[in-house]
This record gives structure tokens, C-alpha cells and sequence, in this order.
């Protein structure tokens, strides 16, 4: 069924496209380029073009403070992306993005959209799902340098799939229906099962006087992705450096399908940002096994000491890039956050780990292309907190910087 919704949808747009008029196709149309926060972008006179690159160079480093465990200390190149990002006759966008970190090519987003209606979309390709606040924000704009634990965890990650998008100037709708991952084995070895419908509502309500009020909610249907019918959730400590995921599920076997929840709220006054998640996954199985709830969150506080603030973006429904006032001094940040993950359900038999971290840092943007983060996070295992051949119970800290730029 989503292959025939999906071939109907491309040949729809296939046909749009050939009745466009190409009078201009052959002939050579007049442009200019701009600098905008740093960015460089180009666009024809006449407006059916425009486009950008989007390169980000993010480098990682920490050091742990041991307790029962080693942890490797490092760094290493978190992100090596580049992305062109193209509208092309006007009413048609498409994307490009490749990540080569770590020495891997990853593909990012790589889809196109229709753009020709008032206030919405329709895109078709390979992007994130519309679930979460800071899942979606970003990698250029979040304010640790790792996301929290749940989005750690419960990443939808990017999904081959069908988005229709809707905003007004408050609130945004994103609807999807969506296939498997876009990995590199192209599922040979088993059938395609996998797949699902998610969907976000988020809307602010108050925008003025330096204030933002922002609410949303999200849910996701989603079977297995093939047909042994198994999931597994875990995620690390908040930081890549070593590439351990001390909270591990395991493999849950005789899954039907999952659901995930989420509700979002933010509130910003002036230089002071506050904003937490709240999200939880239901694991429903076959054979009248017990259903599987796992679940976490967070919340942070900023405050940027020189006065910035992010704004609202009502076509994404989320929060955008804090531009430094001035050059040179750039704007200074300095945040608190508190997550949690935990991932043991004993009644159905999951023991994948409970954690506590406790996070404290400061972000220096000297001009709207480079950030400076430093970060210090305690950490607070369960017992069962035994993935990657951990010993449950560990308790420990370590120091966190990255350093990001952009173009």
C-alpha cells in the first residue's frame, strides 16, 4: 500500500512538472548573490531561483572521570556535512546532503518538495519524521553538544517518506507517512515490513514583547522494520566520544508495532530560554506478551548574557539560530540542563538501564558561523545500566567540547 501511495504521488508530481511552461529553458536569466548571517546565497531576478550550500564542520573532544568502568577519552570529527538546498522554477525545492564523519558517507536529507501552495508543502524523499522538538532542531542550533537522552533514544531518524506540511502564523502541522530507513544494504535480506504515519502539532501562541510561548505534540504508529520482528532502543551518555550505550534494551522480540508520544514546551523571555520534553514509547508484541513502556525527558535553562534570543519559526514549528548582536565579543550563552532515560520495564521483562545526567555549560558565538561549547555532565547509572558490557551502578563525569562551523 505505501508503494502504490508513493508511486501515485511521484507520477502526480511528474505530471505538474511537464505542464509547467519552460519559456525561459533555453535562455540565460539574470541573478545576483547575497550574504545573509554568514551564509552565502544566490537568486534570479525574476525569483523561480534560488539556492545555498550548507557545510558544517562540528569537532568533538571529552574527558572522563572514571568510576567503575574505562572510557576512552578523544576527540574525533562529530560532523563533515555538505548540502546544496535548491528552489528551482519557483515552486519546486529539493535537497542534497551527505555527511562523510568518521570516514562513512551517510546520507542526510534528499528529497524535493512541492512549494507552491500558500502556507504549506508537499515533499517526497528521504528526511527526519515530524516527532520531537529537539530531535528536529537543528544540529546547528541546539544548545549542548549533544541532544538529550530521549531524542538520543527515540530518534525516528530520516525515513524514506510522504510529508504534507501546513503553518499559519502561530502554529504548524507536519503529517507523514513513512517507509523504512534509507540504509545501504537495500533490505535484500529480508521483506519490508517496516513503516508507520507520524505526526506533530506545534504552535505559540504568545510572540510579543519578548516573549514566546510554545507547546506541541507529537505521535508515531511504526511497525518493525523487517520481518524478525524485533526493536531495540539504547543510547549513550550524552556524548559520542567512545561510542558506548551503556542503556541497551537488547533486542525486543515478537514485536507488532510501536508507539511513540511526546509533548514539548518552551517559554522565552528576553534573554532567558526555558524548555523541556516529555516522551514515551509503547512496544506492543504478539503472543499476549506484556507491553513494553520505556520512556524519558528533559529540561534546560538558558541565559544569554548579552542578549540574545532564538525566534520562532512557523514553518518548522520550532526555534531558529541565535545571531550574536556584534562581531568579535559574539554572544554568550550559559545553560543547566537536567535528562532522563529510562529504558527497564521488570513487569515486561526489560531491563535495559535507568540514568540521571546533570549537565552545565557555556557556548560562545563569536559571529553567526562559528560556536564554541564547554560542557561538564555528571552521570548517574542504574544497576542494570550493563550495556556494551558495562557494571550496572556506575556513577561518573566527564568534561565535553565541540567546536562547530558553518557555511
Amino acid at each position: 500500500m505505501k508503494r502504490n501511495l508513493f508511486l501515485t504521488f511521484l507520477f502526480a508530481m511528474l505530471f505538474m512538472l511537464g505542464r509547467y511552461s519552460f519559456a525561459q529553458e533555453n535562455s540565460v536569466v539574470k541573478g545576483y548573490n547575497e550574504w545573509k548571517h554568514g551564509i552565502l546565497f544566490w537568486k534570479s531576478d525574476d525569483g523561480n531561483f534560488s539556492g545555498r550550500f550548507d557545510g558544517r564542520g562540528f569537532i568533538n573532544g571529552a574527558y572522563y572521570f572514571e568510576n567503575k568502568n574505562e572510557l576512552s577519552n578523544g576527540t574525533h570529527l562529530r560532523k563533515g556535512r555538505l548540502a546544496i538546498k535548491m528552489t528551482l522554477w519557483k515552486n519546486w525545492h529539493t535537497e542534497w546532503d551527505i555527511d562523510v564523519a568518521e570516514g562513512v558517507v551517510e546520507v542526510k536529507d534528499m528529497y524535493f518538495s512541492y512549494v507552491g501552495f500558500k502556507n504549506s508543502h508537499i515533499k517526497f524523499g528521504n528526511f527526519k519524521m515530524p516527532f520531537g522538538l529537539e530531535i528536529l532542531t537543528s544540529s546547528r542550533y541546539i544548545v549542548f553538544p549533544e541532544r538529550a537522552y530521549p531524542a538520543l533514544a527515540f530518534k525516528m531518524g530520516r525515513r524514506m517518506a510522504l510529508e504534507y506540511s501546513k503553518w499559519g502564523n502561530w502554529w504548524n502541522v507536519r503529517t507523514a507517512l513513512f517507509g523504512q530507513t534509507f540504509d545501504t544494504n537495500k533490505n535484500k535480506t529480508y521483506d519490508e515490513t517496516g513503516g508507520g504515519f507520524a505526526a506533530r502539532f506545534a504552535a505559540a501562541p504568545i510572540q510579543k514583547n519578548g516573549m514566546i510561548l510554545h507547546v506541541g505534540a507529537s505521535s508515531v504508529w511504526e511497525r518493525p522494520d523487517d520481518n524478525n520482528w524485533m526493536v531495540k532502543y539504547n543510547a549513550e551518555p550524552e556524548c559520542k566520544i567512545g561510542d558506548v550505550e551503556i542503556l541497551d534494551t537488547e533486542h525486543i522480540k515478537k514485536t507488532d508495532y510501536t508507539m511513540r508520544y511526546g509533548v514539548e514546551g518552551a517559554f522565552v523571555y528576553k534573554a532567558f530560554h526555558l524548555q523541556g520534553e516529555y516522551q514515551m514509547v509503547k512496544v506492543n508484541r504478539f503472543d499476549n506478551l506484556p507491553t513494553v513502556n520505556l520512556s524519558g525527558g528533559y529540561v534546560y535553562l538558558t541565559w544569554t548574557l548579552t542578549g540574545e534570543s532564538r525566534p520562532w519559526d512557523k514553518t518548522q514549528g520550532e526555534f531558529g539560530q541565535l545571531i550574536p548582536k556584534k562581531n568579535g565579543i559574539g554572544a554568550w550563552e550559559v545553560a543547566v540542563r537536567f535528562s532522563n532515560l529510562n529504558l527497564s520495564d521488570t513487569d515486561a521483562g526489560i531491563l535495559g538501564g535507568r540514568a540521571n545526567n546533570y549537565t552545565v555549560g557555556i557556548n560562545w558565538y563569536p559571529n553567526p558561523n562559528f560556536v564554541m561549547m564547554l560542557n561538564y555532565t555528571n552521570v548517574n547509572n542504574s544497576e542494570n545500566a550493563t550495556g556494551d558490557g558495562f557494571v550496572g551502578g556506575d556513577k561518573f563525569s566527564y568534561v565535553q567540547f565541540m567546536t562547530k562551523f558553518f557555511f
